[in-house]
């Protein structure tokens, strides 16, 4: 693995001093979310194995040379590309237990099928591994796809899961992490989400809070072709004054809730990255919310779901 020598790792510290050192969030104001969501929240924590990413990332930091390495790729390929390449995409959402505690898994029983749509290099997936049967893993980028192959799961390189001919409702469970706000046409990736799941699975959402959309590509990030109405969509720079809890309503009210998903689970996890020579870990605040299919429900006080961004 191509990991820098970099810093050398602190004294074993405790959760709570990590939680803080970090910032890694798992609490919310229950009070402010929606009625709905208030019901559905599990709370999370720090696990043994979300704490040992957190460990490595310290004590195994990505060196200066790798970080040159990867900007001088960056003009040519994205960066998630790049990263493929030089293998460093190595980040953190769900640890085994938790995607146990979000699906309400036995720890005995396996759901037969995954298919998790822009899955990078496949280090997010592995921990979903053992609660599966069957994976398979998309990404557009070459390089993260082989990444995929070279983990063992069955990898599908393309960046439209419709024209890959996986729109066909025979997966039981379909997971999209952090890739939302990474695309153009998200509303269009949520039909196609819906499109693959089995009448009676889930879909697994990801998105960072506050929503901050920006496309990838050769020489740096540009806004989306559209933009979710959710607070802060857009905004440069993000305004944080826009709680997690505000952009989860408005995630749901606004846009979930009126493509027709149910939220069965919602909870609050830091969404990590590996560290490198200028910081030990990089965070941001995720909320991965559980959802089934139902009917599109109406909310005449939202925003139309999509417009385009301001040029």
């Amino acid at each position: 693995r191509f990991s820098g020598l970099g810093m050398a790792s602190d004294r074993k510290m405790s959760k709570v001093d990590l939680k803080r050192r970090f910032r890694l969030a798992y609490t919310v104001r229950k009070g402010m979310l929606h009625p709905k969501l208030r019901g559905a929240f599990i709370r999370l924590d720090l696990d043994e194995d979300s704490r040992s990413f957190v460990e490595y990332s310290m004590s195994h930091p990505y060196s200066a040379w790798w970080c040159w390495l990867r900007g001088a790729l960056t003009p040519y390929v994205s960066r998630y590309s790049a990263d493929g390449i030089l293998n460093m995409s190595r980040m953190h959402v769900l640890s085994t237990y938790q995607w146990r505690s979000l699906l309400r898994q036995p720890i005995d029983e396996k759901i037969n099928t995954l298919l998790d749509v822009g899955a990078g290099d496949g280090f997010v997936t592995q921990t979903a591994r053992p609660l599966f049967n069957e994976i398979t893993a998309t990404e557009s980028a070459r390089s993260l796809s082989w990444r995929l192959w070279w983990r063992g799961f069955r990898s599908v390189l393309t960046g439209d899961i419709r024209s890959a001919g996986l729109c066909n409702r025979q997966y039981d469970v379909v997971s999209c992490l952090n890739v939302l706000d990474r695309i153009d046409y998200p509303t269009r990736l949520l039909k196609d989400l819906k499109a693959s799941i089995k009448p009676e699975g889930r879909v697994v959402l990801a998105v960072v809070m506050p929503f901050h959309p920006a496309v990838m590509g050769p020489g740096g990030s540009r806004e989306p072709k559209e933009r979710l109405p959710i607070p802060g969509c857009c905004e440069i720079p993000p305004n944080p004054n826009n709680s997690w809890e505000e952009c989860v309503n408005a995630l749901a009210e606004r846009v979930l809730w009126p493509q027709g998903f149910e939220v069965e689970a919602v909870t609050r996890v830091p969404y990590m990255s590996h560290g490198d020579n200028r910081s030990q870990l990089y965070t941001l605040d995720d909320a991965v919310l559980v959802l089934r299919l139902g009917k599109p429900v109406e909310n005449k006080k939202a925003m139309p779901l999509c417009q385009p961004c301001p040029e």
